[in-house]
């Protein structure tokens, strides 16, 4: 086994750390110790979704490049059959999905997957996603080279920092072994095209693509790039995003929408100036090896030949004579966990134990010598596993209403239903076409790259929701050459499958479905399309709720500032002072309340949001000293003993202000970027606090002046009397050191006088 098909099976020991601590917050949440806000913040970031049915989780594994071992496969069917329902599902990113588990079996399901090499970490969130590869990495003729191990260093290097977690948005990367691109490399965050150059392996890079509302493909960053630089240019794509992200709005945080907002000139100006001070920084952390493959020389596909009666679209020769790769097509990516177990024992018993997951949610088998795969693909039939012909299309769809919060229609049902209409006239030529159904705008089944994208859509009529699709063609991936599909009408859901089938039973292309759409556009509506596809209640948005693709802290902070900002508002209404205290109050509370999730503090009460508040915001600095007055006297009103909080409104409306600059300021690293604030009140030049430390040994001496310092106000100035020698040399260093403002060291007879202003 190659040295980078060992590294499929296991995970970064950081990866491996954090998952611990999993099972200790599922376990806080379920005694209710934690929010399900807050809790949803820490989950989605392992790749724990919760599904529109209540109560029901889904957890997306990460198969890195869409290589999977037999082994693996069968540690996800035996987790899908203990805690999920039995069905596993192939997403259009490679990973591989385990529905309907309860909350207090996801810690048992990603600790055992651990021992299996696999994990969800990064599987959902603001963080770096699953890195993706060419379906056929490693056996297409065409490749240039093998992507597989450059994706699989990529993520081990990226997934070892917190900073991968706690992006504006997601962070996607493709590796795509040819011009071809059938990795998606255009439409990423961040592409990798595979190029030779005076011998050397290395890239073409693209930035700035993306897919879902207002998709873009990517613009050139580099020429090429040796093959170790993928490291630094990840990293440099990394910070720019979180420099430049709007973390404000999270419709509009993805690195696509920086690219628009700054102009490509502007963006590749900023991605180069990033790239040289990440350069002469020095990357941290281990870099890993990027393992060689057993490359051998590439054959021309044109000697890897089947006879007519046995070639299909699921049976493809590779680069290397005499080997074939088997696709098994799963209907909407989905199989059972019996029947994954047996594409395990086929993958071993045929191939080399390996399988890969591709874009299009299917599975493929590699690797199958040309005297073995007639038996093979007597035993797929026999599994009842479809296996296609060449006059079949290839119908992807997104999850949908079905179980996605952000559905709007049944995507999957709508699928199933065209490739039930298309089936019916045999004489139809579809074979090669890519028909990709997605749920909502979000492209999850990557319909703006399809040949036909369906996009879910609502529309009202006569006071009624419809359920309908927004209908686009001409999309296409290749490097330099990406063309995102256009938009050509909107037709009720129910229509979708005959609108096909009239298309191809009169042998057309889908560069010529418009006028076809258009005619269906005026076509009456009858009672029966005001029901999606497989729905047995007329169309609504019930259960339609907020989507968790981009939950996180950002989510939390945000809710709080909204309220607040809203009670601000509604203290400008009132007339009567108490209404006006009760709304800014409230304005207080949700501020105070709104960043302590930095510091991991979840206060229960009132009062105790206010102390945390105090310790974690105002002591340091961040927030005006004056804030702490208005603390105290919304607890005062709050008590009974003070008559109004109405002519502190300015005072309120600038704390709101204050604490969600501080939220905007926030870094990958949730630390705010802008300086602590100055301090409003005059500070004495003389001292506020005076503390004798004479006799007192180091480093115990640093512990006492460090908390005496501690117990004053930001600004003041605090007196230490310490020994001579080491006790002045290294209280007055350390102190320094901690941001603290050292004005004056002097020597008092037999001991010295240090004075400090706290400045943090």
């Amino acid at each position: 086994m190659n040295a980078y098909i060992q590294r499929v099976l296991s995970v970064p020991a950081s990866v491996r750390e954090q998952t611990g601590r999993f099972r200790r917050q599922v376990e806080r949440f379920v005694r209710g110790e934690l929010t399900p806000t807050a809790f949803r913040a820490y989950r989605v970031p392992w790749g724990v979704y919760e599904q529109r049915s209540a109560g029901h989780f889904m957890v997306r594994v990460r198969i890195g490049a869409g290589v999977v071992s037999s082994s693996q496969l069968r540690c996800l069917a035996r987790l899908s059959r203990a805690y999920g329902n039995g069905i596993l599902h192939v997403t259009t990113r490679q990973d591989v999905q385990i529905h309907d588990v309860a909350i207090e079996s996801t810690p048992h399901v990603l600790e055992d997957l651990l021992e299996a090499g696999l994990s969800s970490r990064g599987g959902g969130g603001n963080t770096v996603r699953n890195i993706t590869a060419c379906p056929r990495a490693g056996i297409c003729a065409a490749e240039r080279f093998d992507v597989t191990p450059h994706a699989i260093a990529l993520a081990e290097y990226l997934l070892q920092f917190d900073s991968s977690y706690n992006l504006p948005r997601k962070y996607k990367i493709v590796f795509s072994g040819c011009a071809a691109d059938c990795g998606l490399a255009s439409v990423a965050d961040l592409g990798f095209f595979a190029h030779h150059r005076e011998g050397a392996k290395g890239f073409a890079v693209y930035a700035g693509g993306g897919l879902g509302p207002n998709p873009a493909v990517g613009v050139k960053v580099e020429d090429f790039i040796r093959e170790g630089d993928i490291f630094e240019v990840a990293e440099t794509v990394k910070r720019l995003f979180d420099k430049h992200g709007d973390r404000s709005n999270k419709h509009k945080a993805r690195l696509r929408y920086v690219l628009k907002r700054l102009g490509p000139e502007q963006f590749i100006r900023l991605y180069r100036q990033e790239r040289t001070a990440v350069r002469q920084e020095g990357l941290e952390g281990p870099l890993p090896q990027i393992e060689a493959t057993d490359e051998r020389p590439t054959t021309s596909a044109t000697t890897n030949v089947l006879d007519g009666s046995q070639a299909t679209a699921d049976i493809a020769p590779e680069k290397d004579a005499g080997l074939f790769t088997f696709r098994l097509g799963l209907p909407l990516g989905d199989l059972s966990a019996d029947e994954l177990v047996e594409v395990a024992r086929l993958a071993d018993n045929y191939g080399t134990g390996l399988v890969r997951t591709t874009q299009q949610q299917n599975l493929l088998i590699p690797s199958v010598p040309e005297e073995r795969f007639d038996d093979l693909h007597a035993e797929i039939g026999r599994l009842g596993i479809r296996t296609s012909d060449q006059r079949s299309p290839e119908v992807v769809a997104c999850a949908g209403a079905a179980t996605c919060k952000l559905g709007l229609c049944l995507s999957r049902s709508l699928a199933t239903a065209i490739t039930k209409k298309l089936a019916e006239n045999p004489n139809s030529t579809v074979g090669g076409t890519t028909i990709r159904v997605s749920g909502c705008p979000n492209s999850c089944a990557q319909h703006h790259v399809a040949d036909i994208g369906l996009q879910g859509h609502a529309r009202r009529v006569d006071g009624k929701l419809l359920p309908c699709y927004d209908v686009l063609t001409g999309g296409k991936t290749a490097e330099g050459k990406a063309q995102l599909a256009t938009r050509i009408g909107t037709v009720p859901a129910k229509a979708v499958p005959d609108l096909l089938a009239e298309l191809f039973a009169a042998g057309k292309i889908p560069s010529q479905l418009e006028p076809l759409v258009h005619e269906y556009e005026s076509k009456a509506i009858p009672d029966d399309y005001f029901y999606d596809w497989g729905a047995d209640q007329p169309f609504s948005l019930a259960g339609r709720g907020p989507g968790e693709c981009g939950a996180g802290v950002m989510d939390v902070i945000t809710v709080d500032i909204q309220q607040a900002k809203e009670a601000i508002k509604q203290a400008a209404l009132k007339t009567q002072d108490s209404a006006k205290s009760e709304s800014l109050y409230q304005a207080v509370l949700a501020s105070a309340r709104a960043l302590l999730v930095l510091s991991g503090d979840e206060p229960k009460t009132d009062r105790a949001i206010f102390q945390a508040f105090t310790k974690h915001l105002i002591e340091p600095g961040w927030v005006d000293l004056a804030a702490q007055e208005l603390l105290d006297c919304a607890v005062d009103w709050r008590m009974g003993n003070k008559g109004t909080l109405a002519d502190m409104q300015d005072r309120a409306a600038r704390l709101v202000q204050r604490v969600e600059q501080l939220f905007l300021s926030l870094d990958a690293n949730l630390k705010f970027k802008l300086e602590p604030v100055a301090v409003t009140r005059a500070a004495s030049e003389g001292p506020a606090s005076t503390v004798d430390l004479r006799g007192v040994a180091c480093p115990l001496n640093f512990v006492k002046a460090k908390l005496a310092v501690e117990k004053v106000g930001i600004g003041d100035i605090i007196e230490i009397q310490l020994d001579d020698g080491e006790p002045i040399r290294n209280v007055s260093a350390s102190l320094a050191d901690q941001g603290q403002e050292v004005l004056e060291t002097k020597r008092l007879y037999d001991h010295f006088l240090l004075r400090v202003r706290r400045t943090r």
